[in-house]
């Protein structure tokens, strides 16, 4: 690489072989088609003595998208400790909510949520059955104000299909402490706050403010979208809205995908 150029981020995958790993590698390889990224499958191996899985998932890839730049590795590791590292140099980590481990009846996997806890990049976690590599239409962002929620925003901007419509949507609880204002007004300042002019030519943006619990609030909006964005921490404007622990929700419960992104610093 040239002194100045900056190096390609890949979009990576985590791949174990089970449903929902196929599942992540679908909804990953269309995403990096579009984004003009090349894919990279992980395969973590607790030993040498364990399979080599990752030319599975790219001999998946390659029958569905040709023309797509895909590598794989199996280093040894633990599934999050590999996958943490993965995301040092990459542009998204997409997983699937539970894998191959011995209670796969878990709504979500250790390895996926302490991956979304810690990774340093964008983490997607593919929910349901029914994940295709299409662009997503319908994406809900949770808003706050904060710059977690503008950093959904623009990710949701980036993923979002042409003609799609990206609902910004800020939940209350109870009242900021100092505020006299009514909740709506409140609200719609913090929903702007967070649109901070961005637009997209061809996409809607839709702001919404609800009551209700925020973690309640977005697993019900969840039930008609195709992704879900959170930031990984929002603000304390709202006493008991910590994007922390609601993005720890929606994880659990949603109904669609749902990527995790932290702020740059």
């Amino acid at each position: 690489m040239s002194e100045g150029t900056a190096a390609i981020r890949p979009v990576v995958v985590g791949y174990d072989s089970s449903p929902m790993a196929c599942r992540a590698v679908t909804w990953a390889a269309g995403t990096a088609e579009r984004l003009g990224l090349p894919l990279r499958v992980v395969s973590a191996r607790e030993n040498d003595a364990q399979p080599i899985r990752s030319t599975e998932a790219i001999d998946r890839v390659h029958e569905n998208h040709p023309g797509l730049e895909v590598t794989g590795e199996d280093p040894i590791g633990t599934g999050a400790g590999v996958m943490v590292r993965a995301g040092d140099d990459a542009a998204m980590l997409v997983m699937g909510n539970r894998g191959r481990g011995r209670i796969t009846s878990a709504l979500l996997g250790t390895v996926s949520m302490t991956t979304a806890q810690h990774a340093a990049c964008p983490v997607v976690i593919v929910h349901g059955d029914d994940v295709t590599d299409r662009a997503p239409r319908s994406i809900v962002v949770g808003a706050d104000g904060s710059t977690s929620s503008t950093a959904a925003l623009d990710l949701a901007l980036s993923l979002v299909a042409d003609g799609g419509t990206i609902t910004l949507l800020l939940c209350w609880s109870t009242m900021p402490r100092d505020s006299t204002d009514p909740v709506p007004a409140v609200a719609h300042s913090m929903l702007e706050q967070t649109l901070a002019g961005r637009t997209k030519p061809g996409v809607t943006l839709d702001l919404q403010a609800r009551p209700g619990h925020p973690r309640d609030v977005l697993v019900r909006a969840s039930e008609d979208a195709d992704l879900m964005v959170v930031g990984r921490r929002g603000q304390e404007g709202f006493k008991g809205l910590k994007l922390g622990s609601v993005a720890q929700h929606a994880l659990y419960g949603a109904k669609c995908p749902v990527a995790v992104v932290t702020a740059a610093h």
